[in-house]
C-alpha cells in the first residue's frame, strides 16, 4: 500500500506563528484532536509530523493556495516564479500569472503577483514552523522512550527541509526573518527583522552539515529523504560560499555513496524504445524501490487516496496544450498515451530547444533532446477530428518561431507526461515524481572542479552524464561557466530552480537578457529579488520592515 500523508497545517504564517500537525490515516489511530502535545510522544508522532512537512514541501509543484483552500488548489504553479522569467523558460500566456515572467516593471508589483509571492512566503515559513516545532520538541524529549539514532534521524529530517525552505525564501526575497523556535500563542511577534542572507545561511549550513551526518543512506519509504540530499544542498551552499574544496568533497561524497547513475534501461518500459534517462520519469519508475537508483528525493502522489492529493500541476503548465483548437493547436483528442491535457503555460525557449548536440544533417545527437524526452510531433489518431490530418500522419508542434506568445502548440518536456483512464482531462497529476537527482550533483561537482582552477576534472563528470546520453564528449579546454550551465539546462530543464542557478553564478541577466526575447531588456536589478510581501509588513505592526530596494 502506497504510503501518503495528510497534513493539517494551520495556514497563520502572516507572522510566523502557525502550529503545524499531521496524521498518517493508514498507520495510526489519531486523537480527535491533534496538537504538538500529543502528538510528540513517540517515535510514530515524530514520523506523522515529519509526514505533514513532506506534504507541504511537495506543493512546490502546485498551485499557491487560495483563501478558500489552503492545500494549493489553484491552477497557478509556485514553481513558476523559481524556473520561469530565465534563459531557457517563458511564460506563454498574457495572463498575470505568467505576465510578471515576461514583462516585469509594474507587473512585479500589481495584486494578482503580490498574492503569488504573499502565498508562497506564508507556504515557506508555515514548513519552517512546523519544522522547528519537530527539532524543538525533539530535541526536549528526554523522557520519551525514543532511542538515540532514531531521534537524530528525525531532527536531520527537519533540519534539512527547514534549511530546504529557507534556501527558497532567500533566492526569492533576500534577507528575511531568521526563526529556529517554536511558535506558538504564548510567543507571537510583531517586531520581525530582516536578517542578512549570511546569517540564514549560516544556519542552513549547521543545519545541512547536521544532517548529512545523522540521515540514513537509504530509506525504505521511497518518499523520505536520506543523506545525499542534505549532502547535495551543502554541496551548492559551499559553492556559493568560495568554499570550492570543501564542496568538492561533499559533492564527491555524495556521488561515491549507494546512489548512482542510471545507465541502463529498467522499470516498466524498459522492452519499448527509450533511454535510461527517460526511464527515470515514467510512472512507475520513478522511486529507489523501482530501480531509479539515481532519484535523491521523490515526491510521493497517488490518485484517490486520502493524503495523496498533491494537487501537482507540472504537466498542466509545461505540456501543449494540442486539444485547442486555438494558438495554433489542431484540436486532438487528449488520451493516455498522450499524457493527459495541458496548457502550454511555461515554454521551453528558442534557445533551449536549439542547445542540443546534431550531427551533420541536423538530427539531435542526446537522449536527453530525443523523443522520448521531448514531444515534437504526434501521430493522428482515428479519434481525432477530421481536420487534423490524414490518420498515422504526423503534425510537428510549433518548432521555428522565437519565444511567440500564446502559441499552444510549441515543443515541451514529457518529464511530466501523465494521465489516467478514468479522467484522461485531469488538471492534476497523481504520479510520483523525482525531486532531486544525483545527475545535478554531478553538475555541481563539475562547477565546482571548475571554479577551483580545475576544468579535466570538471569535464570528466559532465562527460559521466554525456555518456549516458549518448552524447559528445566535451574537452577540459571547452569547459567555462556557460557551458556548465548550458549543460545544466540540457539535463535539468524544468526540474532545477534555473532562476536561483542563475542567481548564484551572477548570470540571470545577462543569460536571460540574450536568450529570452520576452524579458530582454526589461529586466533590472530589482528584479534579482521579488518584493516582500506586504500584508507581512502591515501585520508586523512594532517595527517597520523596509521592502527590497526598488519596490
Amino acid at each position: 500500500m502506497k504510503f501518503i500523508i495528510k497534513s493539517y497545517g494551520a495556514f497563520l504564517a502572516l507572522l510566523l506563528t502557525i502550529v503545524s500537525c499531521s496524521d498518517n490515516f493508514l498507520e495510526q489511530n489519531t486523537p480527535h484532536i491533534i496538537a504538538a502535545d500529543n502528538l510528540y510522544v513517540d517515535e510514530a508522532g515524530f514520523d506523522a509530523g515529519l509526514n505533514g512537512l513532506y506534504a507541504l514541501a511537495r506543493m512546490e509543484r502546485a498551485g499557491v493556495p487560495t483563501d478558500n483552500s489552503p492545500s494549493g488548489s489553484s491552477n497557478n504553479l509556485i514553481a513558476a516564479m523559481m524556473m520561469g522569467g530565465t534563459d531557457i523558460i517563458y511564460g506563454n500566456r498574457p495572463w498575470n500569472s505568467e505576465r510578471f515572467l515576461n514583462d516585469w516593471g509594474d507587473q512585479v508589483i500589481g495584486g494578482d503577483a503580490q498574492t503569488y509571492f504573499s502565498k508562497t512566503w506564508n507556504w515557506l515559513y508555515e514548513i519552517i514552523n512546523a519544522s522547528n516545532t519537530i527539532i524543538n520538541r525533539a530535541e526536549n524529549s528526554g523522557s520519551l522512550n525514543i532511542d538515540d539514532q532514531s531521534l537524530k534521524r528525525i531532527i536531520a529530517e527537519a533540519r534539512t527541509i527547514r534549511a530546504w525552505a529557507y534556501r527558497h525564501l532567500t533566492y526569492l526575497f533576500g534577507d528575511v526573518p531568521l526563526n529556529v523556535n517554536e511558535s506558538t500563542g504564548e510567543n507571537i511577534r510583531l517586531d520581525w527583522e530582516r536578517d542578512a542572507v549570511s546569517a540564514i545561511k549560516a544556519q542552513m549550513k549547521e543545519d545541512l552539515e547536521y544532517a548529512a551526518i545523522n540521515l540514513p543512506e537509504n530509506h525504505t519509504n521511497n518518499g523520505k529523504i536520506v543523506r545525499a540530499v542534505a549532502q547535495h544542498y551543502l554541496a551548492e551552499l559551499l559553492i556559493e560560499e568560495g568554499d570550492y574544496p570543501a564542496a568538492i568533497t561533499v559533492a564527491l561524497a555524495t556521488i561515491n555513496g549507494p546512489k548512482a547513475l542510471v545507465t541502463s534501461r529498467y522499470g516498466v518500459n524498459s522492452g519499448n524504445p527509450g533511454t535510461p534517462y527517460t526511464d527515470m520519469f515514467l510512472e512507475g519508475n520513478a522511486n529507489p524501490s523501482q530501480g531509479n537508483t539515481e532519484a535523491l528525493w521523490v515526491f510521493q502522489n497517488a490518485y484517490e487516496v486520502e493524503g495523496g492529493e498533491g494537487h501537482n500541476i507540472m504537466r498542466r503548465w509545461f505540456m501543449s496544450e494540442y486539444s485547442s483548437t486555438s494558438g495554433g493547436a489542431p484540436g486532438l483528442t487528449v488520451t493516455v498515451d498522450r499524457g493527459g491535457r495541458g496548457q502550454t503555460r511555461l515554454s521551453a525557449t528558442k534557445f533551449m530547444l536549439d542547445l542540443y548536440d546534431k550531427d551533420i544533417n541536423g538530427n539531435v545527437v542526446d537522449d536527453r533532446g530525443s523523443e522520448f524526452a521531448w514531444r515534437t510531433f504526434f501521430t493522428i489518431k482515428p479519434e481525432d477530428p477530421s481536420s487534423a490530418g490524414t490518420v498515422g500522419s504526423n503534425i510537428a508542434l510549433d518548432f521555428t518561431p522565437v519565444d511567440p506568445l500564446g502559441d499552444r502548440f510549441r515543443p515541451y518536456t514529457r518529464k511530466w507526461d501523465w494521465s489516467h483512464d478514468i479522467d484522461v482531462r485531469s488538471t492534476r497529476s497523481y504520479n510520483d515524481q523525482v525531486y532531486l537527482r544525483l545527475a545535478d550533483t554531478y553538475l555541481l561537482l563539475a562547477e565546482a572542479y571548475f571554479k577551483n582552477s580545475d576544468s579535466e576534472n570538471a569535464a570528466k563528470y559532465i562527460n559521466e552524464l554525456r555518456s549516458r546520453a549518448n552524447a559528445p564528449f566535451v574537452a577540459s579546454g571547452d569547459i567555462s561557466l556557460d557551458f556548465i550551465l548550458d549543460e545544466r539546462a540540457r539535463e535539468l530543464f524544468s526540474e532545477e530552480q534555473r532562476r536561483y542557478t542563475l542567481l548564484r553564478n551572477n548570470k540571470w541577466m545577462e543569460r536571460t537578457n540574450m536568450h529570452n526575447i520576452n524579458a530582454s531588456g526589461k529586466l533590472t536589478d530589482r528584479d534579482k529579488l521579488y518584493p516582500i510581501p506586504q500584508s507581512f509588513i502591515d501585520a508586523n505592526l512594532d517595527n517597520k520592515i523596509e521592502n527590497n530596494v526598488g519596490y
